[in-house]
């Protein structure tokens, strides 16, 4: 699965996923869709370098009270680096190669959000998440390739405000917060793919 596979799986889940809401039409539904930079921490930082300013994220929540909200979580990062040409000791003696890794993370989960306020202009939130993820690794040595796909477990913790647009109706406005997310993965020197990140978007009803 490539980043464009993902990214296209990711858009037809969050589609099909508010045409039936709507068609449904159930009261208080709501979709939040925004920017999701991450930031790899622990082994993962030490394999991947760099940060994913590659990432999306997608949720329809229910409310099961004024406070509480349930619904499903996708998001999608894309973390990608590649090293300048260098000596690597292999088995076969030692070679001049360009080493490039690449690892795409679609985490899809089911959310819990509570807003400690309804009555206030910013209204912070706390949220948890469990799910799975679709992994996406490849390792490029030179013109060799060592790739891997996997369905991991998924975890995820985030906190911050929501900002509605209308002082009556509430129903939309801009969501900012952060995010951590524990992602187990064990292949080659990587233990997980875990990361923490801030996101910026919107939320609206679906009717």
């Amino acid at each position: 699965m490539n980043m464009k596979k993902s990214i296209i799986y990711i858009v037809m889940l969050i589609a099909g996923l508010g045409t039936a809401s709507a068609l449904k039409a159930q009261s208080g539904l709501q979709m939040r869709l925004g920017y999701n930079p991450a930031m790899p921490v622990g082994t993962f930082k030490d394999f991947m370098g760099k940060n994913s300013f590659r990432g999306y994220q997608g949720e329809i929540s229910y409310p099961l009270s004024a406070n509480l909200r349930i619904g499903l979580g996708v998001s999608f990062n894309d973390f990608y680096e590649k090293h300048p040409r260098q000596l690597y000791d292999t088995k076969d003696g030692v070679v001049s190669a360009v080493v490039s890794n690449s690892i795409q993370s679609t985490p899809i989960l089911i959310k819990a959000n509570y807003e400690f306020t309804k009555a206030q202009a910013i209204r912070p939130y706390v949220g948890l998440g469990a799910g799975f993820n679709l992994i996406n690794y490849n390792q490029y040595f030179g013109e060799f390739n060592d790739g891997k796909s996997a369905f991991k477990p998924a975890f995820a913790a985030d906190a911050g405000v929501n900002i509605p647009f209308n002082k009556l109706t509430r129903s939309a406005g801009i969501n900012l917060g952060a995010n951590f997310n524990y992602q187990p993965f064990n292949y080659n020197e990587l233990k997980n793919l875990n990361s923490w990140g801030v996101h910026a978007g919107v939320y609206f009803p679906l009717r």
